[in-house]
């Protein structure tokens, strides 16, 4: 009888509010868990990542995509790391691409141990580097170096150091190329005293962008079948009568022209003659900004407003460094025209600059003979201004800044660079790679006033606190009179 009661005791205990309540409390906590693993093994079966960084590092554009959205044939890449020793900043914006196209493959293959392999790939002889990257499609294939991925600027220190991620650019680069097996062939107008592209480091930059870089002198030569774009880089003579003619010819075939203008040109007689075609003409003298917000130290170092368009897009955001122009020249839209001309302003100064005509006169003040702003500092040109089919388009983008890329070398801005580079895509007829620029791995620090250091302070050392102090405290005094 007494173990008959003992097993009626531990039944009739089961039944206490103390033992409900527990057992509530044990299958919610076990349901929780239960829960929790379900929706971890869910999510572990999708790639769910959100790129909170300022320059949107670990994500692809939409420029890029659209170039993925368009391969329809097998792409291979092809990794040079020894296995284990895949480059870290490299492969997630390659799984990007993998994510993203299923044509798109990646295989690693150790150098050390596939000599033959690399061999092919290496046309000049010169020996491929490991941590290269091969992107071969069926037009062709490119290299990109451990380098190329990357970019350098060197240190006080006399050392090199990483600025920037260029993975993306050059990958979405490769793929254009390994598309179509062809390189477009850009020809700097030489014999005027041009600055060398070359000099001032944009060789490789260009070639980087899937162009051929070239000189050409219009004096002795004609232009090229093949030429896809005209620079002229800060001409310090006007063209000749001959030259202009040969630049009109080109670009009445649909040919492209990007122009560079300085003040030291003077008058440019012929130069305009070509560009009034189309609608417009430089005016000389230099810009003169008054308004401290358009302008840095001096009146000469102008920072325009950036009108909206593609070749300007990337530059208006905020996190962007603002394109800087000294020494600029004004580029007025003609009031006659042809109707099939579009001209479209890329950069403007503000209402209070002027541009100043009388490069003798000392006046800090603005006199009779300068023109009242605000100017047009860059200007984009289209003729017809829409086509259909294979209908030819001649296309023009004119800079009044003849420092513009001095400026990028020297001074480290990179936008003014990017501007040049977006021009020369832009007149490639190139949308998709015009935002494709290196990922600063810059570091903004967090710059908080004193009203959000006392508002986040107040919210984590008392508020937070006193909320989980508070919801502690009575959920202890429910399970007092349980």
């Amino acid at each position: 009888m007494k173990e008959i009661k003992a097993i009626k005791n531990i039944r009739d205990s089961f039944t206490t509010k103390q033992v409900k309540y527990g057992g509530y409390a044990a299958l919610i906590t076990v349901a929780v868990i239960v829960g929790l693993i379900l929706v971890n093994l869910l999510v572990g079966q999708f790639s769910l990542q959100v790129d909170m960084t300022s320059t949107r590092l670990f994500s692809l554009s939409e420029q890029t995509i659209q170039v993925l959205n368009n391969i329809k044939t097998p792409v291979k890449f092809y990794g040079l790391w020894r296995p284990g020793e895949e480059n870290q900043s490299v492969m997630p914006v390659i799984n990007l691409y993998l994510a993203k196209n299923r044509n798109i493959s990646l295989e690693v293959i150790d150098p050390d141990r596939n000599p033959g392999f690399v061999a092919r790939y290496d046309k000049d002889k010169k020996g491929i580097s490991r941590g290269s990257l091969i992107v071969e499609g069926e037009k062709g294939f490119k290299l990109i170096g451990p380098y190329d991925m990357y970019d350098l600027s060197q240190s006080q220190q006399g050392g090199m150091s990483i600025t920037g991620i260029s993975v993306e650019r050059r990958i979405t680069s490769a793929l254009l190329f390994a598309g179509t097996g062809n390189t477009p062939v850009v020809y700097e107008i030489t014999g005027h005293g041009e600055i060398p592209l070359a000099d001032l480091g944009l060789q490789d930059t260009i070639e980087r962008e899937n162009l051929s870089l070239k000189s050409l002198n219009l004096l002795t030569s004609a232009i090229p079948t093949d030429a896809s774009v005209l620079i002229l880089n800060t001409p310090k003579r006007d063209l000749t009568s001959s030259e202009a003619d040969r630049l009109l010819d080109y670009l009445e075939n649909g040919g492209r022209l990007l122009v560079l203008a300085d003040y030291s040109i003077g008058d440019p007689t012929n130069l305009n003659k070509v560009l009034a075609s189309y609608g417009i003409a430089l005016e000389y003298g230099i810009v003169v900004e008054t308004d401290s917000n358009y302008m840095i130290n001096v009146p000469f170092s102008v920072i325009p407003d950036m009108a909206d368009h593609d070749i300007t897009k990337p530059m208006m955001e905020k996190t962007k460094t603002p394109v800087l122009l000294q020494g600029a020249i004004a580029i007025k839209e003609l009031d006659t025209k042809r109707r099939s001309v579009e001209v479209k302003p890329l950069m403007t100064s503000s209402p209070r600059s002027y541009l100043r005509t009388d490069l003798n006169e000392n006046s800090a003040n603005k006199v009779a003979s300068d023109i009242s702003g605000p100017l047009t500092l860059g200007v984009a040109v289209m003729d017809p201004s829409w086509i259909q089919g294979n209908e030819t388009q001649a296309r023009i983008v004119v800079l009044g800044c003849g420092n513009l890329l001095p400026i990028a070398v020297q001074l480290g801005v990179d936008t003014n660079r990017d501007v040049f580079m977006n021009g020369l895509i832009w007149l490639e007829d190139r949308p998709e790679s015009i935002s494709l620029r290196s990922k600063s791995l810059f570091l903004l620090p967090m710059r908080l006033t004193l009203v959000q250091i006392i508002i986040f302070g107040v919210l984590f050392i008392l508020v937070i606190p006193l909320a989980f102090f508070t919801t502690g405290f009575v959920t202890w005094l429910k399970r007092r009179h349980l």
